[in-house]
Protein backbone atom coordinates (compact mmCIF):
# COMPACT_ATOMS: atom_id res chain seq x y z
CA UNK A 1 0.00 0.00 0.00
CA UNK A 2 1.27 3.40 -0.94
CA UNK A 3 1.91 6.48 1.58
CA UNK A 4 -1.46 8.41 -0.18
CA UNK A 5 -3.64 5.48 0.28
CA UNK A 6 -2.67 5.28 4.42
CA UNK A 7 -3.32 9.12 4.53
CA UNK A 8 -7.00 8.40 3.53
CA UNK A 9 -9.69 6.65 5.30
CA UNK A 10 -11.00 3.41 2.46
CA UNK A 11 -14.07 1.42 3.39
CA UNK A 12 -14.45 -1.52 1.66
CA UNK A 13 -18.37 -1.48 1.49
CA UNK A 14 -19.62 -5.42 0.49
CA UNK A 15 -23.34 -6.18 0.05
CA UNK A 16 -23.78 -9.64 0.64
CA UNK A 17 -27.13 -12.37 0.53
CA UNK A 18 -26.20 -15.73 1.52
CA UNK A 19 -22.79 -15.63 0.93
CA UNK A 20 -21.11 -17.93 2.94
CA UNK A 21 -19.62 -19.73 0.54
CA UNK A 22 -16.85 -16.93 -0.38
CA UNK A 23 -17.51 -13.84 2.04
CA UNK A 24 -14.55 -15.62 4.30
CA UNK A 25 -12.09 -15.46 1.62
CA UNK A 26 -13.20 -12.44 0.06
CA UNK A 27 -12.92 -10.31 3.46
CA UNK A 28 -9.40 -12.44 4.09
CA UNK A 29 -8.60 -10.90 0.63
CA UNK A 30 -9.02 -7.56 1.41
CA UNK A 31 -8.14 -7.11 4.26
CA UNK A 32 -4.54 -8.47 3.42
CA UNK A 33 -4.49 -6.03 0.43
CA UNK A 34 -5.80 -2.99 2.66
CA UNK A 35 -4.37 -3.67 5.57
CA UNK A 36 -5.49 -0.27 6.67
CA UNK A 37 -8.88 0.20 5.33
CA UNK A 38 -12.52 -0.62 6.80
CA UNK A 39 -13.84 -4.01 5.68
CA UNK A 40 -17.52 -3.36 5.67
CA UNK A 41 -20.22 -6.52 4.99
CA UNK A 42 -23.69 -5.86 4.68
CA UNK A 43 -25.95 -8.39 5.80
CA UNK A 44 -29.08 -8.26 3.55
CA UNK A 45 -31.31 -10.60 5.12
CA UNK A 46 -29.49 -14.03 4.70
CA UNK A 47 -30.39 -17.36 5.79
CA UNK A 48 -27.01 -18.52 6.38
CA UNK A 49 -23.86 -18.12 8.21
CA UNK A 50 -22.67 -14.96 6.43
CA UNK A 51 -22.97 -12.49 8.89
CA UNK A 52 -20.90 -14.52 11.54
CA UNK A 53 -18.12 -15.87 8.91
CA UNK A 54 -17.78 -12.25 7.94
CA UNK A 55 -17.53 -11.19 11.84
CA UNK A 56 -14.98 -13.81 12.48
CA UNK A 57 -12.90 -12.17 9.26
CA UNK A 58 -12.82 -9.01 11.30
CA UNK A 59 -15.29 -7.11 9.28
CA UNK A 60 -17.56 -4.62 10.59
CA UNK A 61 -21.31 -5.87 10.03
CA UNK A 62 -24.08 -4.07 9.32
CA UNK A 63 -27.37 -5.78 8.88
CA UNK A 64 -30.46 -3.99 6.07
CA UNK A 65 -33.54 -6.35 6.05
CA UNK A 66 -35.22 -5.04 3.02
CA UNK A 67 -34.19 -7.20 0.53
CA UNK A 68 -32.15 -5.70 -2.41
CA UNK A 69 -27.97 -4.58 -3.07
CA UNK A 70 -29.69 -1.23 -3.06
CA UNK A 71 -31.28 -0.86 -0.30
CA UNK A 72 -28.22 -2.35 1.34
CA UNK A 73 -25.05 0.20 -0.47
CA UNK A 74 -27.39 2.99 1.01
CA UNK A 75 -27.25 2.07 4.85
CA UNK A 76 -23.60 1.65 4.21
CA UNK A 77 -23.00 4.49 2.60
CA UNK A 78 -24.88 6.84 5.40
CA UNK A 79 -23.77 4.86 8.28
CA UNK A 80 -19.80 4.71 6.88
CA UNK A 81 -18.03 7.92 7.32
CA UNK A 82 -14.62 7.32 4.82
CA UNK A 83 -12.72 9.29 2.01
CA UNK A 84 -12.95 6.47 -0.16
CA UNK A 85 -15.21 3.67 -0.89
CA UNK A 86 -14.56 0.49 -2.60
CA UNK A 87 -17.42 -0.62 -3.89
CA UNK A 88 -17.47 -4.48 -4.58
CA UNK A 89 -19.19 -7.23 -4.25
CA UNK A 90 -18.89 -10.70 -1.96
CA UNK A 91 -19.03 -13.59 -4.26
CA UNK A 92 -15.67 -13.91 -4.80
CA UNK A 93 -15.83 -12.78 -8.63
CA UNK A 94 -13.68 -9.36 -8.41
CA UNK A 95 -10.04 -9.86 -7.04
CA UNK A 96 -8.56 -8.07 -3.91
CA UNK A 97 -5.27 -7.81 -5.80
CA UNK A 98 -7.07 -4.98 -8.20
CA UNK A 99 -8.23 -2.75 -5.71
CA UNK A 100 -5.11 -0.99 -5.63
CA UNK A 101 -4.64 0.05 -9.47
CA UNK A 102 -8.68 1.04 -8.67
CA UNK A 103 -8.20 3.22 -6.05
CA UNK A 104 -5.32 4.69 -7.68
CA UNK A 105 -6.76 7.78 -9.39
CA UNK A 106 -9.34 8.50 -6.85
CA UNK A 107 -6.13 8.41 -4.21
CA UNK A 108 -3.98 10.73 -7.03
CA UNK A 109 -7.15 13.25 -6.74
CA UNK A 110 -7.45 12.25 -10.81
CA UNK A 111 -11.01 11.36 -10.79
CA UNK A 112 -14.01 10.75 -8.64
CA UNK A 113 -15.26 7.70 -9.64
CA UNK A 114 -13.01 5.11 -10.43
CA UNK A 115 -15.33 2.10 -12.27
CA UNK A 116 -13.60 -1.19 -12.84
CA UNK A 117 -14.66 -2.54 -16.58
CA UNK A 118 -15.07 -6.33 -17.41
CA UNK A 119 -15.38 -5.98 -20.71
CA UNK A 120 -12.26 -4.58 -22.16
CA UNK A 121 -9.40 -7.23 -23.44
CA UNK A 122 -7.10 -6.21 -21.66
CA UNK A 123 -9.50 -7.48 -18.36
CA UNK A 124 -9.06 -11.23 -18.81
CA UNK A 125 -13.02 -11.54 -17.46
CA UNK A 126 -14.63 -14.84 -17.46
CA UNK A 127 -18.20 -12.49 -18.23
CA UNK A 128 -21.11 -15.30 -19.27
CA UNK A 129 -21.86 -14.30 -22.96
CA UNK A 130 -25.77 -13.39 -21.93
CA UNK A 131 -24.36 -11.01 -19.82
CA UNK A 132 -22.26 -9.73 -21.79
CA UNK A 133 -24.65 -8.92 -24.43
CA UNK A 134 -27.50 -7.60 -21.71
CA UNK A 135 -24.63 -5.18 -20.84
CA UNK A 136 -24.06 -4.20 -24.35
CA UNK A 137 -27.63 -3.21 -25.30
CA UNK A 138 -27.99 -0.79 -22.13
CA UNK A 139 -24.49 0.68 -22.56
CA UNK A 140 -25.29 1.35 -25.72
CA UNK A 141 -29.02 2.84 -24.96
CA UNK A 142 -26.70 4.80 -21.91
CA UNK A 143 -24.61 6.12 -23.89
CA UNK A 144 -26.65 7.16 -26.65
CA UNK A 145 -29.00 9.31 -24.52
CA UNK A 146 -26.57 10.68 -22.29
CA UNK A 147 -23.59 11.33 -24.83
CA UNK A 148 -21.24 9.44 -23.00
CA UNK A 149 -18.76 6.77 -23.48
CA UNK A 150 -18.78 4.58 -20.83
CA UNK A 151 -17.29 1.11 -21.31
CA UNK A 152 -19.16 -1.06 -18.48
CA UNK A 153 -22.30 0.01 -17.21
CA UNK A 154 -23.06 -3.26 -14.67
CA UNK A 155 -19.59 -3.70 -13.06
CA UNK A 156 -19.27 -4.13 -9.69
CA UNK A 157 -16.58 -2.75 -8.65
CA UNK A 158 -16.18 0.93 -7.87
CA UNK A 159 -13.52 2.96 -5.93
CA UNK A 160 -15.93 6.86 -5.16
CA UNK A 161 -14.87 9.86 -3.09
CA UNK A 162 -16.52 11.16 -0.33
CA UNK A 163 -18.46 14.00 -1.98
CA UNK A 164 -19.46 11.73 -4.83
CA UNK A 165 -20.75 9.36 -2.30
CA UNK A 166 -22.53 12.58 -0.35
CA UNK A 167 -24.00 14.14 -3.38
CA UNK A 168 -25.77 11.26 -5.09
CA UNK A 169 -28.80 10.25 -3.92
CA UNK A 170 -29.57 6.62 -4.65
CA UNK A 171 -33.43 5.66 -4.71
CA UNK A 172 -32.44 2.30 -6.59
CA UNK A 173 -33.29 -1.46 -4.25
CA UNK A 174 -31.82 -3.84 -6.30
CA UNK A 175 -28.89 -4.97 -9.03
CA UNK A 176 -30.07 -1.54 -10.93
CA UNK A 177 -27.94 0.40 -8.37
CA UNK A 178 -24.72 -0.05 -10.38
CA UNK A 179 -26.90 1.64 -13.95
CA UNK A 180 -27.83 4.77 -11.46
CA UNK A 181 -24.00 5.14 -9.63
CA UNK A 182 -23.06 5.60 -13.64
CA UNK A 183 -25.83 7.74 -14.43
CA UNK A 184 -25.39 9.69 -11.63
CA UNK A 185 -21.49 10.37 -12.40
CA UNK A 186 -22.45 11.64 -15.88
CA UNK A 187 -25.25 14.04 -14.77
CA UNK A 188 -22.90 15.36 -12.38
CA UNK A 189 -20.08 15.82 -14.68
CA UNK A 190 -17.62 13.90 -11.95
CA UNK A 191 -14.23 12.77 -13.20
CA UNK A 192 -14.69 9.58 -14.37
CA UNK A 193 -11.77 6.60 -15.19
CA UNK A 194 -12.18 3.35 -16.07
CA UNK A 195 -9.86 0.69 -15.07
CA UNK A 196 -9.41 -2.73 -15.96
CA UNK A 197 -10.49 -5.39 -14.18
CA UNK A 198 -10.55 -9.16 -13.78
CA UNK A 199 -13.93 -11.26 -13.26
CA UNK A 200 -13.37 -14.53 -12.02
CA UNK A 201 -16.12 -17.09 -12.49
CA UNK A 202 -18.10 -18.41 -8.87
CA UNK A 203 -16.78 -20.75 -7.07
CA UNK A 204 -18.93 -24.42 -7.19
CA UNK A 205 -21.80 -24.43 -5.01
CA UNK A 206 -22.10 -20.67 -5.42
CA UNK A 207 -25.10 -19.28 -6.41
CA UNK A 208 -25.88 -16.06 -8.24
CA UNK A 209 -29.48 -13.69 -7.08
CA UNK A 210 -29.18 -12.04 -10.66
CA UNK A 211 -32.65 -12.96 -12.72
CA UNK A 212 -31.73 -12.17 -16.11
CA UNK A 213 -35.14 -11.66 -17.60
CA UNK A 214 -36.49 -9.87 -14.49
CA UNK A 215 -33.06 -7.46 -13.25
CA UNK A 216 -32.96 -6.69 -17.05
CA UNK A 217 -36.29 -5.06 -17.35
CA UNK A 218 -35.70 -3.14 -14.07
CA UNK A 219 -32.32 -2.05 -15.30
CA UNK A 220 -33.76 -0.71 -18.45
CA UNK A 221 -36.66 1.15 -16.83
CA UNK A 222 -34.07 2.72 -14.29
CA UNK A 223 -32.38 3.90 -17.50
CA UNK A 224 -35.68 5.53 -18.48
CA UNK A 225 -36.43 6.85 -15.25
CA UNK A 226 -33.40 8.54 -14.56
CA UNK A 227 -33.48 9.86 -18.15
CA UNK A 228 -36.50 11.39 -16.92
CA UNK A 229 -35.04 13.00 -13.91
CA UNK A 230 -31.96 14.28 -14.45
CA UNK A 231 -32.37 14.79 -18.91
CA UNK A 232 -35.99 16.23 -18.31
CA UNK A 233 -35.69 18.08 -21.43
CA UNK A 234 -34.59 14.95 -23.64
CA UNK A 235 -37.21 12.61 -22.21
CA UNK A 236 -40.11 15.46 -22.43
CA UNK A 237 -38.92 16.86 -25.64
CA UNK A 238 -38.41 13.73 -27.42
CA UNK A 239 -41.59 12.51 -26.00
CA UNK A 240 -43.35 16.03 -27.58
CA UNK A 241 -41.54 15.90 -30.61
CA UNK A 242 -42.79 12.35 -31.88
CA UNK A 243 -46.45 13.30 -30.56
CA UNK A 244 -46.09 16.41 -32.82
CA UNK A 245 -44.72 14.39 -35.56
CA UNK A 246 -47.94 12.40 -35.16
CA UNK A 247 -49.82 15.41 -36.04
CA UNK A 248 -48.94 16.35 -38.59
CA UNK A 249 -50.14 13.21 -40.97
CA UNK A 250 -53.72 14.34 -40.14
CA UNK A 251 -52.86 17.97 -39.98
CA UNK A 252 -51.32 17.74 -43.56
CA UNK A 253 -54.36 15.55 -44.68
CA UNK A 254 -56.73 18.28 -43.26
CA UNK A 255 -55.00 21.06 -45.39
CA UNK A 256 -54.82 18.90 -48.27
CA UNK A 257 -58.38 18.12 -48.04
CA UNK A 258 -59.49 22.04 -47.68
CA UNK A 259 -57.12 23.28 -50.06
CA UNK A 260 -59.12 20.87 -52.91
CA UNK A 261 -62.32 20.65 -51.85
CA UNK A 262 -62.94 23.64 -49.33
CA UNK A 263 -64.42 21.16 -46.84
CA UNK A 264 -62.50 20.47 -43.49
CA UNK A 265 -63.31 17.16 -41.83
CA UNK A 266 -63.81 18.55 -38.03
CA UNK A 267 -63.07 15.50 -36.21
CA UNK A 268 -59.72 15.06 -37.84
CA UNK A 269 -59.17 18.80 -37.81
CA UNK A 270 -59.26 18.44 -33.41
CA UNK A 271 -57.23 15.31 -33.53
CA UNK A 272 -54.33 17.35 -35.27
CA UNK A 273 -54.44 20.57 -33.17
CA UNK A 274 -54.88 17.98 -29.97
CA UNK A 275 -52.07 16.19 -31.13
CA UNK A 276 -50.18 19.57 -31.81
CA UNK A 277 -50.70 21.07 -28.18
CA UNK A 278 -49.48 18.28 -26.39
CA UNK A 279 -46.60 18.39 -28.17
CA UNK A 280 -45.95 21.92 -27.64
CA UNK A 281 -46.72 21.07 -23.74
CA UNK A 282 -44.76 18.13 -23.36
CA UNK A 283 -41.74 20.74 -25.03
CA UNK A 284 -42.63 23.40 -21.93
CA UNK A 285 -42.61 21.11 -19.41
CA UNK A 286 -39.20 19.72 -20.31
CA UNK A 287 -37.59 23.21 -20.71
CA UNK A 288 -39.49 24.15 -16.99
CA UNK A 289 -38.36 21.20 -15.54
CA UNK A 290 -34.81 21.64 -16.82
CA UNK A 291 -34.70 25.19 -15.20
CA UNK A 292 -36.11 23.95 -12.16
CA UNK A 293 -33.27 20.71 -12.01
CA UNK A 294 -30.59 23.29 -12.60
CA UNK A 295 -31.56 26.03 -9.71
CA UNK A 296 -31.41 22.60 -7.70
CA UNK A 297 -28.02 21.31 -8.41
CA UNK A 298 -27.09 24.90 -7.44
CA UNK A 299 -28.36 24.55 -4.18
CA UNK A 300 -26.95 21.29 -3.70
CA UNK A 301 -23.47 22.31 -5.01
CA UNK A 302 -23.79 24.58 -2.52
CA UNK A 303 -25.20 22.88 0.70
CA UNK A 304 -22.86 20.58 0.26
CA UNK A 305 -20.00 23.27 0.15
CA UNK A 306 -21.42 24.37 3.63
CA UNK A 307 -21.36 21.08 5.00
CA UNK A 308 -17.74 20.14 3.76
CA UNK A 309 -16.67 23.45 5.29
CA UNK A 310 -18.37 23.03 8.13
CA UNK A 311 -17.05 19.25 8.44
CA UNK A 312 -12.89 20.88 7.87
CA UNK A 313 -13.70 23.35 10.39
CA UNK A 314 -14.97 20.79 13.34
CA UNK A 315 -11.87 18.47 12.75
CA UNK A 316 -9.39 22.07 13.06
CA UNK A 317 -7.87 21.93 16.80
CA UNK A 318 -8.85 24.91 18.32
CA UNK A 319 -6.10 27.85 19.36
CA UNK A 320 -5.22 27.65 23.37
CA UNK A 321 -5.75 31.04 24.54
CA UNK A 322 -2.49 33.22 26.20
CA UNK A 323 -3.52 31.99 29.39
CA UNK A 324 -3.11 27.81 27.68
CA UNK A 325 -6.81 27.50 27.86
CA UNK A 326 -9.16 27.27 24.91
CA UNK A 327 -11.77 29.61 23.79
CA UNK A 328 -14.31 27.01 25.03
CA UNK A 329 -13.04 27.05 28.29
CA UNK A 330 -13.00 30.42 29.16
CA UNK A 331 -16.29 30.77 28.24
CA UNK A 332 -17.43 28.07 30.42
CA UNK A 333 -15.21 29.82 32.97
CA UNK A 334 -17.06 33.34 32.33
CA UNK A 335 -20.52 31.32 33.15
CA UNK A 336 -19.81 30.01 35.88
CA UNK A 337 -18.94 33.14 37.70
CA UNK A 338 -21.75 35.01 36.23
CA UNK A 339 -23.85 32.47 37.78
CA UNK A 340 -27.80 31.92 37.15
CA UNK A 341 -29.97 35.14 36.21
CA UNK A 342 -26.79 37.02 34.71
CA UNK A 343 -27.85 36.71 31.05
CA UNK A 344 -29.28 40.21 29.11
CA UNK A 345 -26.41 42.05 31.55
CA UNK A 346 -23.74 43.91 30.12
Amino acid sequence: MSHSEHASRIAVIIPCLDEALTIGSVVADFRRELPDAQVVVIDNGSTDATASIAAAGGAVILHERRRGKGHAVRKAFRQIDADIYLLVDGDGTYPAGDAHKLIAPVVSDHADVAIGTRLEKASRSEVHWINRIGNRLFLSTVNFIFRAEVGDLLTGYRAMTRQFVRQSPIFSSGFELETELTILALDRGARTEEVPVRLISRPAGSRSKIRIVGDGFRILYVIFLLLRDYRPLTFFGGIGLAVGLLGLAPGLFVTWEFAKTHVVRIPTAVLATGLEMVSVSLILAGVILTTVARRFREIAFQVNGIQEDLRSLSSRPRAPSAGGHSRSDDDQDLAAHRGPGAEGHG
